[in-house]
């Protein structure tokens, strides 16, 4: 019964994520229970379950007494996550650097020939989560589990919500660049200095801020 259950929460979250990331609902629209639980013919309960399925993965955002809306992000929340990106995300590239472990640079290339393959086969939805975990990947090595939390949360709604963003400009993706970006971030972490982490880190993410921003609003309606 058990089992039943779970595959019925799994089917209806995997609808969901299809209507949010081909546009059916659209980013900010708010997630009415008993419209949809109509219209995909089942109870409430599995329902909920899926969206808090889909809220661990940052396309939805679950708001006490209010419900569950499809992810949006302001110009300003984007800005403000990319501020403590850097700011965290250097500290944890410095760290890998101080301890020069030879296990943390095979692990940052196997992230970082993750975001190759996506890019080759020009798979946005692929590349986006070779992204995340390539980020990720460096949170962990950093060995402060307190980063990488902090990291985790601001993070998956901000991957999510550039999912949804960039499906419809897919064909106009620059994955090559994106990906030389992601090569000179593991070459300054397993072989620059601190201050050429701390330049280099600065640059990538402003650059990524730059080109994040142009997309969306390139796919604004």
């Amino acid at each position: 019964m058990l089992i039943q259950k779970e595959v019925l929460r799994d089917k209806i979250c995997d609808v969901l994520r299809g209507w949010i990331l081909d546009g059916t609902l659209k980013p900010g629209e708010r997630i009415v229970e008993l419209t949809l639980s109509r219209k995909l013919d089942v109870s409430r309960a599995p329902l909920r379950e899926a969206l808090w399925l889909l809220s661990r993965q940052g396309l939805v955002h679950i708001r006490a007494h209010h419900g569950a809306v499809v992810t949006r992000l302001s110009e300003q929340d984007i800005r403000e996550i990319f501020e403590l990106r850097e700011l965290l995300e250097t500290r944890a590239a410095l760290k890998i650097r101080a301890r020069k472990d030879p296990r943390d640079a095979a692990t940052l290339k196997s992230a970082l020939a993750e975001i190759e393959a996506a890019a080759r086969r020009r798979d946005i939805r692929e590349f986006s989560a070779a992204d995340l975990r390539f980020h990720q990947t460096l949170w962990e090595l950093s060995g402060n589990r307190h980063l990488q939390e902090i990291l985790n949360d601001l993070s998956t709604r901000f991957f999510a919500y550039e999912l949804i963003r960039d499906l419809p400009l897919a064909g106009k993706f620059r994955f090559d660049d994106m990906t030389d970006e992601h090569r000179k971030m593991v070459r300054l972490v397993l072989e620059g200095t601190e201050k050429e982490i701390e330049a280099g880190f600065r640059k990538a993410f402003a650059g990524f801020l730059e080109y994040v921003l142009g997309r969306f609003g390139e796919a604004a309606p």
